[in-house]
């Protein structure tokens, strides 16, 4: 976890408690990208160009803004028409005359494009490596039409290593045209502004020109008061003082970093036996390592069992602590040679159990120092009892109820050959679960023995049982087709992990395809493989993988076709009825002509039924539509077919009036991204819709009529290249 507090500023700690010294924050620079397009000449309040507006604005704000902060200026649009890469550094990083930048912005003539993710990739070049932070404030009345991405220029700028905030100012747009926009501050930490005058101009730009503190980071670290050593990961805490209000936390951190704005701060820390805390006085602009040094509030005994004849380690005792003071036990087991426990100051009782082995001793636990005892353990002898069946099926559960009078943790019960080494074991459980044990018995036949295991591996006591074997039938039909479903009837032990498969006959013990765990129950449902001729239904056993029982069954081959297919147009929507196995997982699609198996483009789940409905590549040519099978990813039929491009048509019909309804019937691709638009007449082919309707909503379609009376056009717009394909003139009357 790495704690953050939002409108951040630097920190300075109290005296004596940084261990590296504060760090001055390094140049913030700014970049403006100034909006120079064609549409500028719009005509805003008092019938005033967009332009003659925002020179006025920047003027204001090159005289008012803060001199001493390097800034750079980039416009788009203001040399050539329609050319994209029209993207002009104005001014160079730096610090700017305001008269000199107020004349450059008042010579820029809007008539070209607008490039909005170029132009902010170009100011992001702006930005020197020595900055450690930077705004870029865009300043813009229209939205990207030179096909870039500024959403994903965005996410590049918010995992830069400086702190890039990205403002939006949009200037004559609508609030929906803003806010696609707002990717680029929501991602970077920056602000948005919708302004429709001189005025609202001018205040988003006095918002985004007023510095943000940059923020101060500082790194903590857990120490030990008796001696300045490193604790390692604890829970910490960050308190404000003056309200009381905790602020930020951290949880199993070793080294946190935490962002403060200025004030006096409680930094509390704790982990098992530590605890303690400093407070810090904020300030501006500064980084370090703080070490919090935590007092020792729990007493830490570190407890060993050794043989009491031998001297020996004796691993995983498990410890009692009676406190003599309030008579209170803690448990505890050493997972190896020892266990370490913390424990308030003062007299303990210790106790150790191990298997046959048993001891205590005494101490008094203090806080100034950590202690180790070791605690000589003598053995003795454990009384089991087992009782099983005499008989089970080999691979099945069983049952199997014990008494002990020491239970040692880490011992368990299994079943074994009969004189198999010691510390043999197949399925096994833990006696700490209880009695009676239940686990499965392994795959074998014959002669067997239950056993009570050490955790050290001796066997302390034993039983025989003599395991049969598993009674077992497959019922299933003689042939069936390949990568269909089948359903098999069958009893048998159903162990958890025994499953039922088809495999070809003669396969490797353990061989599989798709199968059927048995532990669910019921008739065994499951897919067939894409393969021909004699297989076999097989029963295995999970713990061996044996087959105990075999039922043949031939495959024979899947049979499809694919008919009926509708005209197919680049881009457009077609139909076809096809009969096939039907099988979930296989699917349908369209390919070039001869592609690899296994290649698709859109494509429908064959469990769908028929007919499917797909989506036709962009580009014309000879193609195939493939039913295939989708374990083996072989093509089961296929069928050539041609996607050609339609003649493109418009027809108008309806309210032909100002205001009206208008009723298009159209033919073309009718792909979901083309549009069907009315412009002006004589509008450039790139011009701004005036009304407009995605072709994929059919046709006819309608569209309410411009509110304007005069002459207009309509055309057919390609998603792709943004090329009109059709048009048409109309007028509409008043």
């Amino acid at each position: 976890m790495r704690p953050f507090f939002q409108g951040v500023v630097a920190v300075a700690a109290a005296a004596g408690m940084l261990s590296a010294q504060p760090v001055v924050a390094q140049e913030r620079v700014a970049i403006m990208v100034f909006d120079a397009s064609g549409s500028m000449w719009n005509r805003m309040e008092g019938d005033i160009t967009r332009i003659e507006i925002a020179r006025d604005v920047m003027s204001q704000f090159f005289d008012s803004r803060d001199a001493t902060i390097p800034l750079s200026v980039i416009a788009y649009g203001h040399r050539r028409r329609g050319d994209c890469a029209d993207i002009e550094v104005v001014a160079p990083l730096g610090l700017q005359d305001a008269s000199s930048l107020s004349a450059r912005i008042r010579g820029l003539n809007p008539q070209g494009m607008t490039p909005l993710t170029d132009s902010l990739a170009l100011a992001r070049q702006q930005i020197p490596a020595t900055a450690e932070a930077a705004d870029i404030i865009l300043v813009t009345d229209g939205l990207e039409n030179c096909g870039g991405d500024p959403c994903a220029l965005a996410a590049q700028l918010a995992a830069e290593g400086i702190d890039i905030r990205a403002h939006v100012v949009g200037f004559g747009l609508t609030q929906d045209e803003v806010s696609s926009l707002s990717c680029l501050p929501d991602l970077t930490g920056g602000m948005l502004f919708q302004t429709n005058s001189g005025a609202e101009l001018a205040e988003a730009m006095m918002a985004v020109s007023e510095v943000v503190p940059l923020p101060a980071e500082l790194q903590f670290r857990a120490v030990d008061s008796r001696n300045g050593q490193p604790l390692g990961s604890a829970d910490w805490t960050w308190t404000d003082t003056a309200t009381g209000a905790e602020i930020l936390d951290a949880t199993s951190e070793a080294t946190p970093v935490a962002v403060f704005e200025p004030g006096i701060y409680r930094v509390a820390a704790s982990l098992p036996g530590f605890a303690g805390h400093i407070e810090l006085a904020i300030e501006n602009g500064m980084t370090g390592l703080i070490d919090v040094p935590l007092d020792k509030i729990l007493a830490t005994l570190t407890l060993e069992g050794v043989d009491a004849v031998t001297g020996a380690i004796i691993p995983d005792v498990e410890w009692t602590l009676l406190n003599l003071a309030d008579e209170t036990a803690t448990t505890g087991t050493a997972q190896g040679e020892r266990l370490s426990v913390l424990v308030p100051a003062g007299d303990y009782r210790i106790e150790g159990v191990a298997g046959v082995r048993s001891g205590a001793a005494s101490i008094t636990a203090d806080v100034s120092e950590d202690q180790t005892l070791r605690v000589p353990m003598d053995e003795h002898l454990a009384q089991i009892v087992l009782d099983a069946p005499d008989t089970a099926e080999g691979g099945a559960p069983i049952e199997v109820v014990w008494q002990a009078d020491v239970i040692e943790d880490g011992s368990y019960l299994t079943i074994v050959e009969v004189g198999a080494p010691p510390g043999s074991y197949n399925d096994y459980t833990g006696v700490a679960g209880g009695s009676p044990a239940r686990f499965r018995s392994p795959d074998g036949l014959g002669a067997h023995e239950v056993r009570f295991v050490a955790r050290t591996g001796e066997t302390l006591a034993t039983r025989p049982i003599t395991l049969t074997a598993a009674q077992v039938t497959l019922m299933a039909p003689d042939q069936a087709v390949a990568s269909t479903m089948i359903e098999v009837e069958w009893t048998g032990p159903a162990n958890p992990g025994d499953y039922i498969t088809v495999v070809e006959a003669g396969a490797p013990e353990g061989a599989y395809n798709d199968y059927f765990n048995t532990a669910n129950g019921g008739t065994a449902r499951f897919r067939l493989p894409d393969a021909l001729g004699a297989h076999e239904v097989r029963y295995v056993m999970s713990g061996s993988s044996r087959t105990v029982a075999m039922r043949p069954i031939t495959l024979t081959p899947a049979v499809a076709t694919i008919s009926n297919v509708t005209p197919i147009v680049p881009g457009g929507y077609f139909s076809f009825e096809w009969t096939g196995p039907g099988t979930s997982g296989d699917y349908l699609t369209i390919v070039e002509r001869g592609a690899d198996e296994g290649r698709y483009n859109d494509y429908a789940g064959a469990d769908r039924g028929s007919p499917v409905r797909l989506r036709a590549p962009d580009v014309p040519g000879e193609y195939e539509l493939r039913y295939v099978i989708s374990r083996s990813q072989r093509t089961l039929i296929s069928l050539p077919v041609i996607v050609e491009s339609g003649e493109v048509t418009l027809s108008l019909t309806g309210d032909l009036r100002s205001g009206g309804t208008l009723t298009v019937e159209w033919t073309g691709p009718g792909r979901y991204e083309d549009f069907i638009e009315v412009v002006p007449a004589g509008s450039e082919d790139d011009a701004p819709a005036l009304r407009s309707a995605r072709a994929s909503q059919g046709s006819p379609l309608e569209l309410f009529a411009p509110a304007a009376k005069g002459q207009f056009e309509l055309r057919y717009r390609a998603s792709d290249t943004g090329e009109v394909l059709a048009r048409m003139t109309f007028v509409l009357p008043e």
